[in-house]
């Protein structure tokens, strides 16, 4: 299966219209379920009380749900390549010079976030980024205004990413994967980290100048007030926002401020891109490569419009590391009614991560602004942490939860983090600041089973 393939098949697919994405998604589903029970060790213990042959998508409820954890531990069973281990996969991802290089040179690997449970270690085979490429070309083109799209290769499409650097995140792995096979790419292509300190980061896209900017709705927040305060002058045409939920407020005031196009994305590393905006500025969901069930905290499937608790999803395309319904534990939308757009595939619109900046005295007077994902990263990437929390309690005073990994010591783990993020607040020009081990464990939203990494909960 090639890129181009998937792209043309999209194309049709979306002028199909609803009948074209409905005709689509039973073969795939079927053919992945009996790879799956075929060649994975885990899906045929799973699906042994599940009738043999084809399964219909009115009957994908049949098939018992997965979770993150269940699969995680049973890891070996689950891929279907015997090569791909736990073990050897956690090494791959430990080193960081492997950020960008395909394990054996045929998957790409990529690590989550802990909101629901432990990081999850995903393996993309060929099949599956041909399809990540495919959908993106097929259905981001057009996005644009013709003329907008000019005036930003008249420019030079400078792009800048401003993401978390230090793990083998989508957007580090995607970013640094294009560079490696294309190196004149870093002419116009630059990765700014949101671990720098805010002043440096600033004076790096003062330089640089970017068209296109893609960053977190948080770090989006920061940068808003940093260009209204005159500290950054930079002129992007065009601003994406992902990772994080993008109020309206904040996408109106970069529209205001930045005086350009925003547009916003909803994706996951088990699934990219789940979806993708329209000219309309709606989210679309990619389901004839992704299936999505909403369900309620019971587990049934709640109608289109209505808020779920959670998302079942079934990735078609990958049959290295099956996805058939696993749990995401996102709270989403389906939209009810017909897009303006005229695309036949369903919007959604997600409630996301709602992690909250942080301010903190700085040494020198004023304060200073700490980007959740930046911050949360430095705990996440600690080896040994499993789950985490950081919880502000005091104007210089933070509190972190944790939960370390069977294999660690928790002392041992707490002093490792308590260092990293003494080393990080000192490097983001922060003053003094107290951090205490909680003797809470991490505690997640009861509603829908995720966990706010990053929390302003300062006592009045």
């Amino acid at each position: 299966m090639k890129a181009f393939g998937v792209a043309w098949d999209a194309w049709r697919t979306t002028h199909g219209g609803a009948g074209a994405v409905a005709a689509r998604q039973p073969p795939r589903l079927q053919a992945l379920v009996a790879h799956a029970r075929t060649h994975s060790g885990f899906y045929a213990e799973h699906y042994r009380g599940v009738p043999d042959g084809p399964v219909s998508l009115a009957a994908l409820p049949s098939l018992p749900a997965v979770s993150k954890a269940e699969l995680m531990a049973r890891f070996d069973e689950w891929v279907t390549d015997p090569r791909l281990t736990r073990t050897g996969v956690s090494a791959f991802v430990a080193d960081p010079a492997n950020i960008g290089r395909d394990l054996f040179g045929e998957y790409v690997v990529f690590t989550t976030s802990g909101s629901t449970a432990e990081p999850a270690l995903l393996i993309q085979d060929r099949r599956a980024m041909a399809v990540m490429f495919g959908l993106t070309y097929a259905r981001s083109a057009g996005v644009l205004p013709p003329g907008l799209l000019l005036r930003v290769l008249g420019r030079g499409a400078r792009q800048a990413a401003v993401f978390a650097t230090g793990g083998h995140f989508v957007s580090t792995v995607m970013f640094e994967r294009r560079l490696r096979a294309h190196p004149v790419r870093r002419r116009y292509s630059r990765f700014f980290s949101v671990l720098d300190p805010l002043p440096e980061l600033v004076a790096n896209l003062n330089e640089f100048q970017p068209v296109l900017l893609g960053t977190y709705a948080s770090a989006l927040s920061v940068l808003i007030g940093e260009q209204e305060a005159g500290r950054l002058n930079i002129h992007p045409l065009v601003i994406s926002s992902g990772g994080e939920l993008l109020l309206p407020s904040v996408r109106q005031r970069a529209r205001e401020v930045f005086g350009c196009t925003v547009t916003e994305t909803y994706n996951a590393s088990e699934a990219t891109p789940l979806s993708l905006p329209c000219r309309v500025g709606n989210l679309h969901l990619n389901t004839d490569w992704y299936l999505v069930e909403p369900i309620d905290a019971s587990g049934e499937v709640v109608p289109a419009g209505q808020r779920s608790d959670s998302l079942l999803l079934t990735n078609l395309a990958n049959y290295v590391q099956p996805l058939i319904r696993y749990e995401m534990g996102d709270s989403v939308v389906i939209g009810a009614d017909p897009c303006p757009c005229g695309s036949p595939l369903p919007t959604v619109t997600p409630e996301g991560r709602t992690d909250e900046l942080l301010k903190l005295p700085a040494r020198e007077g004023g304060e200073v602004v700490l980007i959740p994902m930046a911050i949360a990263t430095v705990v996440e990437e600690t080896p040994g942490v499993l789950r985490y929390q950081i919880l502000q309690t005091a104007p210089a005073g933070l509190t972190i939860r944790f939960d370390e990994d069977a294999s660690s010591d928790r002392s041992t783990v707490w002093t490792e983090v308590n260092r990293r993020l003494t080393g990080f607040i000192a490097a983001q020009g922060a003053g003094p600041v107290t951090i205490e081990l909680a003797d809470q464990r991490p505690e997640v939203n009861s509603r829908n089973g995720k966990l706010r990494h990053v929390v302003r909960a300062i006592r009045r």
